[in-house]
Formats: structure tokens, C-alpha cells, sequence
């Protein structure tokens, strides 16, 4: 009989232990979920920042790039240039929008693009086409985002706005 005791006694007490290891582990996961939530925060208007400071020496030098501006030791490592199969989507966006924002002489928004592809005849077959062509033309090095006024060619000369 005592060692039935015994063993109840072991099971009760690792049984409490496991509870707390668990409520502590769940409170653990807790504050860690709100920690990456507020670095995720953080991060992102850190990167919008640089990204707007990006934009705006691009806009007053038109020969500025990103390793010119990098100090040695915070240069980035090369990336492969992304490529695309000739005749995909991706190369008929980019090459359709070359053209279009060539003949508007001006920067244009995504929805301003698609309207245009789309009205040359090449419809886009993805789920959210606005967003495809955004992300397409945002990821080629050929193109540049001027904030609030759409993409534009990189190495042409930015137009001034005229509104």
C-alpha cells in the first residue's frame, strides 16, 4: 500500500510540474509573439524610410546606386539578377510596360499599367492582377518606384510633375 501512495504521489507532483512548464512555455510564446510583432513594426518603417531616402538621392543624382552610397563595410552581397522566361507573364508586363511608359512620357501607377496591358490585348490570368504587376515591376532592376507617382525607367531621366 505504501508504494501505491508512493507512486500517486510522484504521478500528482510531476503532473503539477508539467502544468506550470506548459502555462509558462504559453506565456513565453506570448511575449515573444508580441516582441516579433513590434520588431516587424519597426522594420518596416525602417525600410520605408531608407527606401524613400533611396528614392530621393536616385531623383537628385541620376547615377547614385545603393554600392556607391554603402560604406564598405556594409555593402551587400551581390544577388543574381532575378530572370524571367521569355514569353511568361513576368516578360510580357515588363516589355509592355516599357512601351507604355515610353509613349506616357511620364511615371504611372499599377493600375494605370494595367490598364493599359489590358487594353493592348494581354490579359492577366493571376488572382490579384494589380498586385502582380506592382510586384513584377518593383523586383526589375529596368524599372523604379517614385513615390506617389508610380513606376518609372531606370536610367531615364525622371519628367518633372506638371499638376
Amino acid at each position: 500500500m505504501d508504494t501505491a501512495l508512493a507512486t500517486m504521489k510522484e504521478e500528482h507532483v510531476s503532473d503539477t510540474h508539467l502544468k506550470d512548464a506548459y502555462r509558462n512555455l504559453v506565456a513565453e510564446v506570448s511575449q515573444l509573439r508580441r516582441a516579433k510583432r513590434v520588431i516587424d513594426a519597426r522594420l518596416e518603417k525602417a525600410e520605408a524610410a531608407r527606401e524613400l531616402v533611396r528614392q530621393m538621392i536616385a531623383a537628385e543624382s541620376p547615377d547614385f546606386t545603393e554600392d556607391r552610397a554603402a560604406t564598405a563595410g556594409q555593402r551587400k552581397k551581390r544577388t543574381k539578377k532575378k530572370g524571367f522566361h521569355i514569353g511568361s507573364r513576368t516578360a510580357e508586363v515588363v516589355e509592355r510596360s516599357k512601351v507604355i511608359l515610353i509613349s506616357a512620357g511620364r511615371p504611372l501607377q499599377r493600375a494605370e499599367l494595367l490598364e493599359q496591358i489590358e487594353a493592348s490585348g494581354f490579359h492577366l490570368d493571376v488572382s490579384d492582377p494589380p498586385r502582380f504587376v506592382g510586384r513584377t515591376l518593383w523586383d526589375n532592376p529596368d524599372f523604379i518606384h517614385i513615390e506617389k507617382r508610380g513606376y518609372w525607367l531606370r536610367g531615364e531621366g525622371v519628367p518633372e510633375e506638371t499638376e
